[in-house]
């Protein structure tokens, strides 16, 4: 068959490409169910209890949620810090003047205040002159600072001045915080991330090549020898004629021999070589998928029963 006759096609048409092709795809579908069921096992194995089988009557217990329990203590009472010099009572020791109601005085350094109430502002009488009143006759504790001595304190602050405040204090202890231990119980599959793979993409690459070359070697060889064989003979002959003369003869022979021979052989090698490089190539793209709906409702159930109550007395 000669190289002109050869159809590449006839190689390609050999290749199982369903194989080639459906093979990765049909894996891919198997591990994304597989991802499926491992993600039902977690579940199952993690988040609930085994089920229990009644060996009488075969009805099948489900499993319980697993819950983690953790004990804390909680604040039922904040600490609240000892004050020394607290003002107890506050009470109008001189009016002053030109206050009106609802003037904010401050009494001293400590921080205490003071509302007031005045009384009215009367106008002057004659031309020029100032207006009077505005004496303060009862003070509101709104702050009773600190650092405080029984006594007197002088008021700023407002729109009169003059006013002085009376004071009684008191020292506060300092009161503890109040705690209470604590029992919370949470179910475990909503402190654990659950695996959800879900396949994005899959790539499935496929390259042939194949590479068809005809070839023909042809080789001859040709032998050659030659043999020259050379003879030659002299022979002298001397005769004595009726004895009186004498004659003598040469005879020269020479004899030439000439041997050729010659073989000749040839050799003829030909045929195909086909070369097929075949790659595949298969690329998967995984994430994690969003939860379904209805594992999020049960999370929502589960973390609704999340509950914090007083540990017991024997704790």
């Amino acid at each position: 068959m000669g190289l002109s006759n050869y159809d590449p096609g006839q190689e390609l048409s050999s290749i199982n490409f369903a194989g080639m092709i459906g093979g990765p795809l049909s894996a891919v579908v198997d591990a994304q169910s597989q991802a499926a069921l491992s993600t039902v096992s977690f579940i199952k194995s993690v988040g609930f209890t085994p089920d229990t089988e009644d060996e009488t009557t075969g009805t099948v217990t489900p499993g319980s949620p697993v819950y983690v329990t953790f004990k804390y203590p909680k604040m039922l009472a904040p600490y609240v810090p000892g004050i020394k010099g607290k003002v107890n009572t506050a009470a109008v020791a001189h009016a002053g003047s030109l206050y009106v109601t609802g003037d904010i005085l401050t009494l001293g350094n400590g921080g205490a205040t003071v509302r007031v109430t005045a009384q009215a502002i009367v106008p002057p009488t004659t031309a020029g002159g100032n207006p009077t009143g505005g004496g303060i006759t009862a003070v509101t504790l709104l702050t009773p600072g600190s650092g405080y001595a029984a006594g007197t304190e002088t008021a700023s602050g407002g729109s009169g001045t003059g006013a002085t405040i009376a004071i009684t204090v008191e020292d506060v202890d300092p009161v503890p915080a109040v705690f209470q231990q604590m029992t919370l119980e949470v179910p475990i599959l909503t402190m654990l991330p659950i695996p959800f793979i879900r396949v994005d993409t899959a790539e499935i690459e496929f390259n042939a090549k194949i590479t068809s070359m005809e070839y023909r070697d042809s080789a001859k060889e040709l032998k050659t020898s030659m043999g020259l064989a050379i003879h030659s003979e002299n022979t002298s002959t001397v005769g004595l004629h009726a004895g009186k003369f004498l004659s003598v003869d040469n005879k020269n022979t020479t004899s030439v021999r000439l041997n050729v021979n010659m073989s000749s052989q040839s050799s003829t090698k030909e045929g195909f070589n086909i070369q097929k490089t075949f790659q595949l190539g298969v690329k998967v793209k995984v994430s994690q998928d969003e939860m379904p709906g209805g594992m999020d409702k049960i999370l929502g159930i589960l973390e609704d029963a999340i509950v914090a109550q007083p540990a017991a007395l024997s704790d």
